[in-house]
């Protein structure tokens, strides 16, 4: 059997474990994508329950977006596209709260809300990706890997794992959840990339965010120059007064 069968036959089974009614965690900054691996900060009485009867069952969680910051959310009040979850890991924390690590899993879309609150259950649908195997595709993501290569060097912000990272990932849509997931952009145009299944499409979206990314930075750094400019300008006529 060779790597691709078995990478493919390790997703399937992945896949075949992930439940059909959930657990809901609503996010407050940015949506999570699939593929990644972090820690979550988990505060709110509601959350808390909604991890513990995770944890004690099949270790799934869902995590979407709340559309407006509000307290005691209802499923009404989040986006219906998010993404599975599995716990890794559970450490319980002084303050009653937790930290959690997940290592995410899957785009999933809201179906039908089985619990509307305490915890929020959901019955999901598993979404998959719209691939295309073609030169353009092939192109679009070198194309991504370049620029963002190029943006992480000029960006202290960057860790020398996101680069690792970012050139070992081989997949098209992966790629540009990974970008997405780092760039600085507003929390709707993330939801915008996690909603689009496409890939091709997606690939473009996060293109356009890493052109004005890099555009911002070149701003940034002529704004950065004016001003060392004017101190040295200064600075000689203040010394030049002096003597």
């Amino acid at each position: 059997m060779d790597s691709e069968t078995k990478e493919e036959n390790a997703v399937a089974s992945v896949e075949a474990l992930l439940p059909k009614k959930i657990n809901l965690i609503p996010l407050t900054g940015r949506p999570i994508y699939p593929g990644i691996f972090t820690p979550l900060l988990i505060n709110a009485p509601e959350d808390i329950k909604s991890i513990e009867d995770a944890y004690a069952g099949d270790g799934f969680i869902g995590l979407t977006l709340l559309k407006n910051n509000i307290e005691n959310p209802q499923a009404k009040d989040l986006y219906k596209v998010g993404c599975a979850a599995k716990i890794v890991r559970k450490i319980n924390l002084p303050d009653g709260g937790l930290n959690v690590f997940i290592a995410t899993q899957k785009r999933f879309k809201i179906r039908k809300t089985v619990n509307d609150t305490n915890p929020i259950v959901v019955a999901v649908q598993y979404l998959d990706d719209e691939e295309e195997k073609n030169h353009e595709v092939e192109a679009l993501t070198r194309a991504l890997i370049s620029e963002m290569k190029q943006l992480s060097e000029n960006n202290p912000l960057f860790s020398e794992e996101m680069r690792l990272n970012m050139i070992n990932i081989d997949h098209p849509g992966k790629i540009a959840d990974f970008i997405a997931s780092i760039l600085n952009i507003q929390k709707e145009d993330q939801q915008k990339i996690l909603e689009t299944l496409n890939v091709k499409k997606r690939m473009e979206e996060v293109f356009v965010h890493i052109k004005k990314e890099q555009e911002l930075l070149q701003v940034q750094r002529k704004i950065q120059d004016d001003l060392n400019m004017r101190r040295k300008k200064s600075a000689r006529l203040f010394f030049k007064g002096r003597t």
